[in-house]
């Protein structure tokens, strides 16, 4: 019985799954959310986000530019989107044409992370299944470059979550939270990482300090947290952590940075519902009015603003 079911799933497994589509410009319909404060953090807002679009669910990562968020789906779409204070916000959604493995299949194009390249060349995303990372023009419309990531002990979907330009190259953040790879044009070093939890996604205060967003997971649902990045003789560790307000199950993947008025942070946060019933996407706003200051591994955040 075990040899029929393997011989049935595996060539069902390489039926295509990911057709690719046409793109499209959306409306997005926001419902807000209660969502109660905790630790520092004051709740700005909560809002699930619906958009008539498949390719606009298993987001992860989060930029901000132009005034409008950028993010990047597991069934490798690009998906830019009004802010909910627009009275009509809008969602531009596109395939990432170019790209590893099969393009038919969700496998080939799992998107997970993405980042500003340091040299304006336009933006690197993260891919795990075919762990790599491609780097694409500003419209995120073609590819320019590559550069395969992988390690043995690496788990088909536990690749890179986390991306941040660093000088003329890219930290990137494998999610099991153990290491740090370096990239640049000497090549690739991986550099020990001690964190607690796993890593779901990495980005830029405004700053210019590092803060990766950290998770763990039990019966219980998904507790998550922040921590910025400090380095120390070998590699790096994570420093205090500030635990998150969310619900339960609620998985964060998507983080962005914005300056407040009179000073102090606006984080924003966004769930991956991984395309799962009753899961859902949600787009979070909290302030922290004090923050820290991390006079640590700092360096202009470019893709920081308000918002």
């Amino acid at each position: 019985m075990a040899g029929a079911v393997l011989a049935a799933f595996v060539p069902i497994s390489a039926l295509p799954d990911r057709p690719q589509r046409h793109s499209a410009v959306l409306p997005i319909a926001y419902a807000p959310v209660p969502l109660l404060p905790l630790g520092p953090f004051r709740v700005a807002g909560a809002w699930q986000v619906k958009v008539m679009d498949r390719r606009a669910g298993g987001l992860s990562g989060l930029a901000i530019g132009g005034g409008r968020f950028v993010s990047v789906s597991d069934l490798g779409a690009v998906v830019a989107f009004d802010p909910p204070a627009r009275e009509k916000p809008m969602a531009d959604i596109a395939d990432l044409r170019d790209g590893p493995g099969n393009a038919g299949l969700k496998i080939g194009r799992d998107a997970e992370a993405l980042a500003r390249d340091s040299q304006g060349r336009g933006w690197w995303v993260a891919y795990e299944q075919r762990h790599s990372l491609w780097l694409y023009d500003s419209a995120l419309a073609r590819a320019q470059a590559t550069v395969p990531v992988h390690r043995p002990a690496w788990w088909d979907n536990r690749g890179i979550e986390g991306l941040v330009a660093d000088g003329d190259g890219l930290l990137a953040f494998p999610e099991n939270g153990r290491e740090v790879i370096r990239i640049d044009h000497h090549g690739q070093r991986s550099l020990p990482l001690q964190s607690p939890m796993d890593v779901a996604e990495a980005a830029r205060a405004t700053d210019g300090s590092i803060w990766l967003l950290l998770r763990s997971k039990s019966l219980k649902g998904i507790d998550q947290a922040i921590a910025p990045l400090m380095a120390d003789s070998v590699g790096y560790r994570v420093g205090p952590l500030q635990t998150l307000p969310k619900a339960a199950f609620d998985n964060y993947e998507g983080m962005a940075f914005a300056s407040l008025p009179g000073g102090g942070w606006r984080i924003w946060l966004l769930t991956d519902d991984g395309h799962r019933f009753m899961a859902r996407t949600l787009l979070v706003a909290i302030d922290w009015n004090n923050p820290p200051d991390r006079r640590h591994n700092k360096r202009p955040a470019t893709s920081a603003g308000r918002l």
